[in-house]
Order: structure tokens, then C-alpha cells, then sequence
């Protein structure tokens, strides 16, 4: 407990020195405008800390929902409200608190349910993991989720449930905790009919926990109804901010390669150019890991059961915001596939190892630096 106080203080430590030395780094600083009160972004230098969707989760917590905003899941921004006013403290400065201790609690809890350090080495210096320490709610969804994953290992199907419901309150990926939540509840070995009709009618009373976590995307949903008219709004919002993204219909994932690489051999080489790029890479890199760890655990039949659900949940979610046509903020979303990182940690030359923790750790300055400036980058 004391040597992960400890790292993720330096993690958090190390990236407030990046954002106090921001404008000594010679890159163009675009503009951020400000959507609320400045004194909501109270202390000021940790502003950039809150650009893109956290400029939305600060208005949201303010303010309630605003046009187009149904796409940010209610949890997170809720919190915000809530400790903003009981300590008077600014949303920002509330923000960043629940997000470092929610980093806090969600290494805890990945520690216990993957044993080693090396998941936890792979996932902070993952190129995107600087999101853990501004104003998103990747640091809340990592402790939510982790949780309910721990607890379902352990069988506590009711403590399992009230984090799946809030974990499908903070961010859609949630929902996909019902995968190792069926298959550890069912008490699920095989995948024969038989099976599975055997176990289902043997722990039904199970199947009430096991689909816990849809209520939460339940809940939403009936309040999206009640007050905007659409119980899918946050679906439907998603053209509204850029990337291709469709809300009409379903874009399968072969059409959505086909087109990153189609826009890759034809499109001009700019910022925007390079962020697609590594949008794919990352998604083959993720995508191809798990794919070969899935084929590696199926063929082990000795291979604790819990990691062939934890994988099949990484899967689930990291193809899930493909449906919407595009690869945009793919390496943010790939924190939440838990199984890449438990499969890299089986890698057993230690080289290789640090070749992939110094690679990802290179992308990950680059991109915080870039998302300080006021950059697009997940």
C-alpha cells in the first residue's frame, strides 16, 4: 500500500512539474476558451489540466447539461458538484482531486486483481495514461471498474454490483463489465449450450448481480428520456463532435480500417495526419495483443478462467467506440482494456520489457506535452 502511495505521488508529481514548466517548452500554445467562470478554474496554471471533454465535465458539474453534452456520462461531473460544494473549493481544484484519488484507489484495486507490478508499469507509462491526472474521468472509472472486478473474482456479487453501477455511470465501457460478471456468477467453465443452461438455472438468483451492469446505463438513459426527449442522446450526440463519427447506424470495424487507411495513403501530413496514425497503431497494437493472448489462454486450458473474462472485457471495450466510424481517442479508451496490459506483463525477457515501458513512456511526453498546448491528441 505504502510503495503504491508513493509511485502514484510521483506519477502525479511528475506531470504537475510538466504543467508548471509548459510554457518554457517551444511549441505553439493554442487557445483554450474558456466555457465558464475563470474562477471555476481556480488554480489557474492546472487550467490546461481541464482542456477538451474536461471543459465539459466542469460546465456539466456547473451548470447541468447543456446542448450536446449528453455524451458525458453523469458520475464523474456529479462528484465534481458535490465536492465543489461541500468544500468550496473550485470545480477545477475538485476535479483534479477526485480524478488523483481515484488513480490512488483504482492502482490498488488493479494490483490486487493482477498480482504483479508489471501491469501497473505497462498502464502508467502507457502514452495516453497522462489522463489520470487531469480533469476526465479515466482516473474514477479505473477505480470503479477494477473494483467490481476484484469483487466478482472474489465472488461478492453485491459489493460487485454497486461498482458496475457506477462504473456504467461514469463512462459507457462500464456496460461490458457483464462479460467476466456472467461468466464468474454462472460459474461458467465451458461454453456448451448444455453448460450454460445447466449453470443458468442452477444460479439464477446470480443473473440479478450479473446484470448490474446495465442499470446503471439504465438510469441514465431514463433520465436522458425524461429530460432531453432521446433515452440514447449520448449516442446520438456523437457526430456532434467531429472524427467522423456517425451516430447512424453501426460502422463495422473492417470499414473503419479500410478508411484510416485510405485517409493515411491520400491525406496531407500534418498534426491531425500523425494523431490518426498513431490512432491506428495503437488499436492494431492493443487489438493484435489481445486477439493472440485470447488464442493463448484458449488453447492453456490451465489458465485461470477470470483472465479469459478480464480479456474478452479488454476486446469488448476497445472496439466498442469503433462503432461509431471511427479510431478518434482510441489510445485514451485502450486504458480501460486491462487485459493488454496483464499480457504484456507475460512477456518473460525483461529487455523487451523495458524496450515497450521506454517506448510507451517516449509517446506519453510527447502527447501530454502536446495536450498542454491545447492539442488534440486522444
Amino acid at each position: 500500500m505504502r510503495k503504491i502511495l508513493f509511485y502514484v505521488v510521483i506519477f502525479i508529481i511528475l506531470h504537475l512539474l510538466v504543467v508548471l514548466n509548459i510554457n518554457n517548452i517551444p511549441i505553439e500554445q493554442l487557445n483554450f476558451p474558456l466555457k465558464e467562470n475563470p474562477k471555476d478554474y481556480y488554480p489557474f496554471i492546472f487550467y490546461p489540466l481541464a482542456g477538451f471533454d474536461g471543459a465539459h465535465y466542469i460546465l456539466i458539474s456547473k451548470s447541468g447539461y447543456g446542448q450536446f453534452q449528453q455524451a458525458f456520462f453523469p458520475f464523474y461531473p456529479l462528484l465534481i458538484n458535490i465536492l465543489s460544494k461541500l468544500t468550496s473549493a473550485s470545480v477545477l481544484l475538485s476535479g483534479l482531486t477526485i480524478s488523483w484519488t481515484g488513480l490512488l484507489l483504482g492502482i490498488i484495486f488493479f494490483k490486487k486483481i493482477l498480482k504483479s507490478a508489471w501491469p501497473i508499469i505497462f498502464l502508467l507509462s502507457f502514452p495516453s495514461s497522462f489522463f489520470y491526472v487531469a480533469v476526465y474521468p479515466e482516473s474514477l472509472f479505473l477505480f470503479l471498474s477494477c473494483a467490481c472486478l476484484y469483487f466478482i473474482f472474489k465472488k461478492k456479487y453485491l459489493a460487485a454490483a454497486i461498482f458496475a453501477i457506477l462504473s456504467s455511470l461514469t463512462k459507457i465501457q462500464g456496460v461490458f463489465l457483464i462479460i467476466p460478471f456472467i461468466l464468474s456468477s454462472l460459474e461458467l467453465n465451458t461454453f456448451s449450450i448444455e453448460s450454460v443452461l445447466s449453470q443458468i438455472k442452477k444460479n439464477y438468483k446470480n443473473l440479478f448481480f450479473a446484470l448490474s451492469p446495465i442499470y446503471g446505463l439504465l438510469i441514465y438513459s431514463f433520465y436522458l428520456a425524461r429530460n432531453f426527449g432521446d433515452p440514447l442522446a449520448f449516442y446520438h450526440v456523437q457526430e456532434k463532435f467531429g472524427a467522423e463519427r456517425t451516430s447512424q447506424g453501426v460502422i463495422l470495424l473492417p470499414q473503419v480500417i479500410f478508411r484510416y487507411l485510405k485517409i493515411l495513403t491520400t491525406a496531407q501530413v500534418n498534426f491531425q495526419y500523425f494523431i490518426a496514425s498513431f490512432e491506428l497503431l495503437i488499436f492494431l497494437v492493443v487489438f493484435g495483443v489481445l486477439v493472440f493472448d485470447l488464442y493463448k489462454i484458449t488453447k492453456n486450458r490451465t489458465e485461470n478462467f477470470n483472465y479469459l473474462s478480464l480479456n474478452l472485457y479488454s476486446i469488448a471495450v476497445l472496439i466498442l467506440p469503433t462503432l461509431t466510424g471511427t479510431l478518434s481517442s482510441i489510445p485514451r479508451y485502450a486504458l480501460v482494456s486491462y487485459g493488454f496490459f496483464f499480457a504484456l506483463s507475460k512477456i518473460k525477457n525483461l529487455w523487451i520489457k523495458l524496450s515497450i515501458v521506454i517506448i510507451f513512456s517516449t509517446f506519453h511526453i510527447i502527447l501530454f506535452i502536446y495536450f498542454l498546448k491545447g492539442y488534440f491528441v486522444s
